[in-house]
Order: structure tokens, then C-alpha cells, then sequence
């Protein structure tokens, strides 16, 4: 692989580093507004419940409304879990390459 080639390489890695990080920011954020939820509903089990939908507010049965958020957080635990992955396996590629540049830049150095 010449120069070129690992430092496009590089880029893209690091491109596809940031918009994981990106995502995983954006699923924790939206995590803790679903465990901000939770521990809101859970305070009124016995008032009325209601969910936005859209521009509106709809009555929502308090049990439904619990299951929806705490499915809703199982499924954002899950994707957090595979962002991390990805995220780990990007950092290694990107640390593995900076350290080919590297490396083939001394030898080209040696070189001349």
C-alpha cells in the first residue's frame, strides 16, 4: 500500500470514527431522556399519562407507556452496545494505521 493509499485509508477511518461517536452521543442522550421519563411516570402512577405524538399530547395507559420507554431503553442499551464495539474496532484500525504511516515514513527517511 503506497502513501496515498494509507492516508485515505486513515481518513475514512477516521471519518467513520467520528460519526459513530457521533451516533453513540446522540443514543446516550436520548437514553437518559427515556430513563428521565421512566422516573417521571414512575412518580405519577396515579395521575393521568399522556404521550407527545407529534404537535399533540395523547392519553396514554400507564402501563403501556412504561413498557413502550423501558422497551425503548432495552433497545438503546443494545445499540449502545454495538456503537461501542464499532467504535473499538475503529480506534484500533486508526491507531494501526497512523502507526504504518509512521513506520513507512522512517523507512523513507532511512532511505534518503
Amino acid at each position: 500500500m503506497n502513501n496515498q493509499q494509507m492516508i485515505m485509508e486513515f481518513q475514512k477511518n477516521q471519518q467513520k470514527l467520528q460519526q459513530i461517536t457521533m451516533q453513540k452521543q446522540s443514543t446516550q442522550t436520548e437514553k437518559k431522556e427515556v430513563e428521565n421519563a421512566l422516573k417521571e411516570l414512575k412518580k405519577s402512577e396515579d395521575e393521568d399519562v399522556y404521550k407527545s405524538v407529534g404537535s399533540i399530547l395523547v392519553s396514554k395507559d400507564y402501563e403501556e407507556m412504561k413498557e413502550d420507554l423501558e422497551e425503548r431503553k432495552e433497545d438503546l442499551d443494545i445499540r449502545l452496545k454495538s456503537l461501542n464495539k464499532k467504535e473499538k474496532k475503529l480506534k484500533e484500525k486508526v491507531e494501526e494505521s497512523q502507526k504504518q504511516m509512521q513506520k513507512q515514513m522512517q523507512n523513507q527517511n532511512m532511505a534518503q
